[in-house]
């Protein structure tokens, strides 16, 4: 099974004090430095729209927006073009440069107070309506590679997986839950081993 879209989100531990407009400039520098492992090509500001990506920076391969859908603020990583052959290292890959957005995120001076993601709570979504539609099936077809790439992610802490809603309108998605404090630099050491 592999999906056509890969998106993971990492929610902000300190939404409430973070605008999101003072996103779009720091987006845009780090095209001018080539700050990602990839391709930067262009930032949009969707944040007029209600429950929308927010401010968004776009690359070949993937999107990262910081979207507060439900009212939980977070950068949510997109993966547009799949070129892994299976759907764990579709995932792996997926968190590579999502952590490594979160991490420079974290390491941004211009904000104030300093960015901090949660690395206990993640959401996972399928953009595939075609072969992972919101139901209870889909969720058998990719617990088992989840739950392969998330052992690895947390170094073997304890996970628990569950679909987030049943409800054909929204794309499948999969809430993540770990136990004890482990932060974006754990995660980031785990997924580098």
């Amino acid at each position: 099974m592999m999906p056509f879209r890969t998106q993971v989100k990492f929610f902000l531990d300190n939404p409430d004090s973070i605008e999101l407009a003072a996103f779009a400039p720091v987006f845009q520098r780090w095209i001018q430095q080539n700050a990602l492992n990839e391709l930067l090509v262009d930032v949009a500001d969707y944040r007029h729209v209600f429950e929308g990506p927010g401010v968004v920076l776009m690359a070949y391969g993937s999107e990262y927006a910081i979207e507060s859908r439900n009212s939980r603020t977070g950068l949510l990583y997109t993966r547009k073009r799949q070129l892994e052959p299976d759907l764990q290292q579709q995932l792996r890959t997926a968190f590579q440069f999502a952590l490594a957005a979160c991490k420079l995120l974290e390491s941004e001076a211009s904000f104030d107070p300093r960015l901090k993601f949660r690395a206990d709570e993640i959401e996972i979504r399928f953009a595939d309506r075609l072969q992972l539609p919101n139901q209870d099936t889909s969720f058998d077809l990719v617990k088992n590679d989840l739950e392969a790439v998330l052992a690895e992610l947390y170094g073997g802490r304890s996970i628990s997986l569950a679909p987030v809603q049943q409800d054909a309108r929204h794309v499948f998605t999969v809430a993540v839950h770990s136990e004890g404090a482990v932060d974006i630099s754990e995660l980031l050491h785990h997924e580098g081993a």
